[in-house]
């Protein structure tokens, strides 16, 4: 599924959704004036205030989690890249399985990457992942046990500072607002959009620009707000910072002349 056509789909609705909204104040609103609609000012004022506080809040935490989790990305990949080279203080004789298990690891976190969009394709990616951490682990330990015991903790830790940050990251990508806290700000965007055709009714001029420009306005800000909750299937993404761990994947080969 194409999400990028599907969110535009849904903001270009809503969009039409704003107009009609306006329109349908518009209708109940005829016939009044200033005079009449004064007493709804301070319900009018609740309603645009709640909805101001509502997609301010939304927006910044939507922004917060985007920036959280290109943070783990970059984690990760550091984490990554400190296991790799601690290898070097492994018992000789294993440090080529380990390394074939690594770079077979990686290559499964950029393919999760890849599809993080794709919800089936991405649970069963992270399953394969789950098994190969299980494979670095069970060898890791062989590795250590035949290791001197400072170098072996040094490289163990690593291991498992690179397991807990690709765990917090497939739960970062994960952790949204429920889909009522979504429906709500819809809802009362529509309601503050019928007051807005509420108080244009009485106006006797065009006022069709300036319902135009309204419904812009909230329909964009209600896309970037999706946008940056899902930032790998809209128009703002952070597709950018995979090429730090594809970078770490080419970097990764055998010290003595061979690679993969």
């Amino acid at each position: 599924m194409n999400y990028s056509l599907l969110l535009a789909g849904l903001a270009a609705a809503f969009f039409v959704l704003l107009l009609i909204a306006m329109q349908i104040g518009k209708w109940l609103g005829r016939g009044a004036d200033e005079k009449s609609g004064s007493g709804a000012a301070v319900i009018e004022g609740s309603v645009f205030a709640l909805l101001g506080l509502l997609v301010a809040f939304t927006f910044s935490g939507a922004a917060q989690r985007m920036a959280e989790r290109r943070d783990l990305l970059v984690q990760e990949v550091n984490a990554i890249g400190t296991a790799w080279l601690r290898i070097d203080m492994m018992e000789t004789g294993i440090q080529p399985r380990l390394r074939d298990q690594f770079r077979r690891y990686v290559d499964e976190r950029i393919n999760y990457y890849r599809n993080v969009a794709d919800l089936e394709r991405r649970d069963a990616i992270a399953a394969h992942v789950g098994a190969l951490q299980k494979e670095i682990w069970t060898t890791s330990m062989q590795a250590a046990r035949a290791s001197v015991p400072p170098f072996a903790a040094s490289y163990v830790g690593a291991v498992n500072e690179m397991f807990d940050v690709a765990s917090a990251q497939t739960v970062a990508q994960k952790v949204h607002p429920p889909i009522a806290a979504y429906v709500f700000l819809g809802f009362l965007t529509l309601v503050a959009a019928g007051l807005v055709g509420l108080n244009l009714a009485s106006s006797k001029r065009n006022t069709l620009l300036h319902q135009v420009v309204y419904a812009i306005v909230m329909t964009t800000a209600l896309y970037i707000i999706v946008d940056f909750e899902f930032p790998r299937i809209g128009t703002i993404r952070i597709d950018q910072s995979d090429a730090l761990l594809v970078s770490q994947r080419q970097s990764m080969v055998d010290p003595v002349g061979g690679g993969s």
